[in-house]
This record gives C-alpha cells, sequence and structure tokens, in this order.
C-alpha cells in the first residue's frame, strides 16, 4: 500500500509556532490571512518549520507503516527550498524514508491519481476534499478550520495515537472510524 503524508500539522506542529510569532493567529481560518505569501520561503519562515516540534507518535506510527512493507510518501505544500531542512527535520525527529514531493496547493488529488496513492493523511480542508473518491481514505488530522470537512472515505483523527491500533487490527479502535 502506498501511504502519502502531508507535512505541515499533520506531522509537524507548525500552527503551534506560528500561534507563538503572530499576535491574532486563529486557527479558525486556513490558510490564515495574516501570514503573507512566500512567508514559509523567507529566512524567518524556514526557521519556523524547522522549529516545529513533531506531532506526537506521527513517527511510531509511519515506522509501523514502513516496518509492515508499506510506502510512506510525504507531499508537501512547503516552498522546494525547504527541501534539504525538510528531509534533515524527518530524519532528526525519527520519520522513516520516503519519497519528499512539493506541490502547489490543490495538487494533492491529481498526484495522489496519478502516483497510485492507496491513503492519504491531511489536515487541509481544501486538499482532502480534493482527495475524497481519489484514495480509499482521507486521514484528516482535526484542527478547527477543517472541521467542516466531512464525506464518505475521510476518517479524522486528533493524534497519531488513534491510528496505529486501527492499522494493526483493520477495524474500530480508538473511535477511529475504520472499516
Amino acid at each position: 500500500m502506498r501511504i502519502a503524508v502531508d507535512i505541515c500539522n499533520t506531522v509537524a506542529n507548525v500552527n503551534r509556532e506560528l500561534a507563538k510569532r503572530f499576535t491574532g493567529f486563529s486557527l479558525n481560518l486556513y490558510p490564515s490571512p495574516i501570514i503573507t505569501a512566500g512567508f514559509f520561503g523567507s529566512p524567518e519562515g524556514l526557521q519556523l518549520l524547522n522549529e516545529a516540534a513533531p506531532i506526537p507518535y506521527a513517527a511510531l506510527v509511519l515506522q509501523w507503516f514502513t516496518r509492515a512493507g508499506h510506502e510512506v510518501v510525504y507531499v508537501t505544500g512547503r516552498p522546494v527550498l525547504a527541501a534539504d531542512a525538510t528531509r534533515e527535520w524527518l530524519t532528526v525527529n525519527g520519520f522513516p524514508g520516503g519519497a519528499l514531493i512539493f506541490l502547489p496547493r490543490g495538487y494533492k488529488g491529481l498526484f495522489a491519481l496519478n502516483y497510485g496513492i492507496d491513503w492519504f493523511f491531511e489536515d487541509d480542508p481544501l486538499e482532502a476534499q480534493s482527495l475524497q473518491g481519489v484514495v480509499s481514505r482521507v486521514f484528516l488530522k482535526d484542527w478547527p478550520y477543517n472541521r467542516h470537512v466531512r464525506g464518505r472515505g475521510i476518517t479524522r483523527f486528533k493524534g497519531w495515537r488513534e491510528i496505529l491500533p486501527c492499522a494493526v487490527v483493520g477495524k474500530k479502535a480508538g473511535g477511529g472510524a475504520f472499516a
């Protein structure tokens, strides 16, 4: 099985860093209107990406998937100039190896279709909706800005700890909606 994983706010808590640095940053709007276009390509933006803490249990779950024989592919909207820093962040934080793909917002559905992605872990509401019907399961990391997203094939999760028991037994566990 091929599993695609978004990075920012799916495995890296960029929201926490944004809230520390920007007065008025809100988790109710996505993308945040106070973050200017090109911010993440600036020295300050790149530093923020590097300082983001990993979301607990994300690396552990993805390691389990790779040990079970699944392919993990990281698909991100980060700027390409963050490639080396992103690879280093993934390694330092214990994430398994995998291809690292950079795409502009709105292209993950097309990528998933052409690359044969089975499951996709995401937080962006636009991307999650575009993935419906393209992949067999969209796992949506729960944030206030994506709570309106519902639909067939979308499994909302608050923390990565919910995912591993479900993947191991292949059915409902920990409140997850696996079938």
